[in-house]
């Protein structure tokens, strides 16, 4: 299977918490397109790098070894574009089992999408997050940005979006702030 991905970093500003190692996939599929999106270089589909997923699997658990040991946890970001578009969600699946099967609780699984948890239920889209501990869900609207007194920018990025933790185990909900 051959996945389109844009760049793929480490950073600090993907997690509020964590180290993160993310992974901007290729291509979106919104209609219309979040107005102020900063990843406007991953809206079209099948561009940038292409990826054999097992390729791209095993250099993304040679990246994580690389550090792991540096930190307590670390994030795996899985943003884009957009993770859950249908020529993206098989490899966002397989990536986040093969590396929650490799590393379980020294990363977490962080997903960020356009789509609402009820938009995920109505398009039958659970399955595919199976491996994901938290989400940032809801399209970025930037006339509801998130931010303090000073101008700088909070989390999630605009008051509409939920961070949400999953249960593996229920595959539901947990908790949303």
């Amino acid at each position: 299977m051959k996945v389109y991905v844009n760049r793929v970093f480490f950073n600090t500003i993907d997690h509020p918490k964590y180290f993160a190692l993310s992974i901007y996939f290729q291509g979106c599929d919104k209609h219309p397109k979040c107005p102020f999106c900063h990843n406007k270089d991953t809206w079209e589909p099948f561009k940038g790098f292409e990826y054999d997923v097992e390729a791209l699997i095993r250099r993304l658990k040679e990246k994580i070894n690389a550090i792991i040991d540096s930190y307590d946890k670390l994030a795996v970001v899985y943003l884009g574009g957009e993770p859950l578009a249908p020529y993206n969600r098989k490899a966002v699946f397989e990536i986040s089992k093969a590396l929650k099967e490799e590393f379980s609780d020294k990363i977490v699984n962080t997903i960020y999408t356009w789509r609402t948890l009820e938009d995920i239920e109505a398009q039958n889209l659970r399955n595919y997050i199976t491996y994901m501990d938290e989400g940032i869900l809801g399209p970025y609207e930037h006339d509801k940005r998130n931010i303090d007194e000073n101008g700088n920018l909070l989390f999630p990025a605009s008051k509409n979006q939920k961070y949400v933790k999953f249960s593996r185990r229920r595959k539901t909900c947990m908790k949303t702030y």
